[in-house]
């Protein structure tokens, strides 16, 4: 039983403004992202391989920097990094809507993925640092579920498809209903919108967060306090950690990518540019990674904590291979493809979670933020062929 006046997870530093500020940018990010395959196919005429090169060469301009970020925040402090970081992510969203030809997206998408390194090592490790080791997967849970909110209110705000009839909400509803605004006008106008709810994520983050000391120790510092016994816990350590990142690396290779996802749904389903009314179904099957994602990081952080992180793990693995098999069975059909969105989230619930807290139980306490931007840059490198892979095949 918890000791009496012990904090719930959320109640420790941190935790609660880091997830809070998670949701406000995903918000806003995803009030863009549900479109931006569609935008590109539909209006910038983009086919799959340079949908796939785009996502690659911009995912691994941000990759590089990982590292280097938690590296100096392991020295300097994290929350400088993760303010700075959504900036670039504001930025970037509002420089999209210039877009005219598909390559002028390149630039704004790299600093959109330059702003995620930025901030992610640090984010991560400040995280880690602010709650005990048994509490660490419910605490990425609870960030990644306060994370996937802001993505499932996002397209919604984007789209307005549905809200908008019944409520009058909705930008693309207002625009489209209320204006002259065409529907390459209006998905510009989003890119811009978008921008506005990382705003309010700068402000928790320079607010509300505070540098923390470690707080519940790692399985380097915590299995021993002699010498002896700190140096056999940091090899084993090491190599476990060694090995994760080998195999993670292999499994990224294969994952498939939300934009891939939606833009595979868009061919599957045969939606051209003359059926814009049947976009906002994509956007519905891009919510429902979201529905499945949000309570299964909750779940399968807290059973992280109970049981070890090698379990949810293993069991995400399994439903990605699912999932990738899938693929190659689905028929043309709305039940098929949201069945296959409905796996991704799961997927992504049962891995998220663990994988970031296992890192982080492996990571001296002096290194952590270097060890989670180190990981993060090496399997991030390894699932940059996908897209373009898959796109190819495709």
């Amino acid at each position: 039983m918890a000791a009496e006046g012990k904090p719930k997870t959320y109640q420790r530093p941190n935790v609660l403004p880091l997830s809070l500020a998670a949701f406000f940018n995903d918000t806003g990010s995803d009030m863009l992202f549900a479109f931006y395959p569609l935008f590109l196919v539909l209006i910038l005429k983009v086919n799959m391989g340079q949908l796939g090169g785009l996502d690659s060469i911009a995912l691994f301009a941000g990759l590089l920097l990982r590292p280097i970020t938690g590296l100096i925040a392991d020295r300097k402090g994290r929350r400088h990094f993760i303010w700075v970081g959504y900036s670039c992510l504001m930025l970037s969203r509002a420089l999209q809507g210039l877009a005219r030809i598909w390559w002028h997206l390149a630039p704004p998408k790299i600093i959109y993925e330059v702003g995620r390194g930025v901030r992610n090592p640090p984010r991560e490790a400040l995280m880690a640092d602010s709650v005990p080791q048994e509490e660490r997967g419910l605490a990425f849970g609870l960030l990644d579920s306060m994370d996937t909110l802001g993505a499932m209110l996002g397209p919604l705000l984007g789209l307005g498809a549905m809200l908008g009839p019944l409520l009058g909400l909705g930008i693309f509803y207002l625009l489209r209903y209320y204006t002259d605004l065409g529907t390459e006008s209006t998905f510009r106008f989003i890119f811009f919108a978008a921008a506005i709810p990382t705003v309010m994520s700068i402000f928790i983050i320079i607010t509300r967060t505070r540098e923390v000391k470690e707080f519940g120790g790692s399985e380097v510092s915590s299995a021993s306090q002699s010498p002896r016994g700190s140096r056999l816990a940091a090899v084993k350590a090491h190599k476990t950690l060694l090995i994760f990142t080998i195999i993670s690396c292999l499994f990224a290779f294969w994952a498939v990518t939300e934009n891939f996802m939606l833009v595979c749904g868009l061919r599957i389903l045969d939606i051209s540019r003359q059926e814009m009314g049947e976009i906002w179904l994509v956007v519905i099957l891009y919510c429902f990674i979201n529905v499945t994602f949000a309570p299964t990081a909750l779940y399968a952080g807290r059973l992280s904590d109970r049981i070890g992180r090698k379990l949810p793990i293993f069991l995400s693995l399994v439903i990605l291979a699912a999932l990738t098999l899938g693929f190659a069975f689905v028929g043309p059909t709305y039940w098929h493809i949201g069945l296959l969105f409905a796996l991704h989230g799961i997927y992504q619930g049962f891995l998220k979670p663990a994988q970031k807290a296992f890192v982080a139980d492996l990571a001296p306490e002096e290194l952590r933020a270097t060890a989670l931007g180190g990981y993060s840059m090496l399997v991030g490198a390894a699932a940059v062929p996908g897209p373009f892979i898959f796109g190819l095949l495709w």
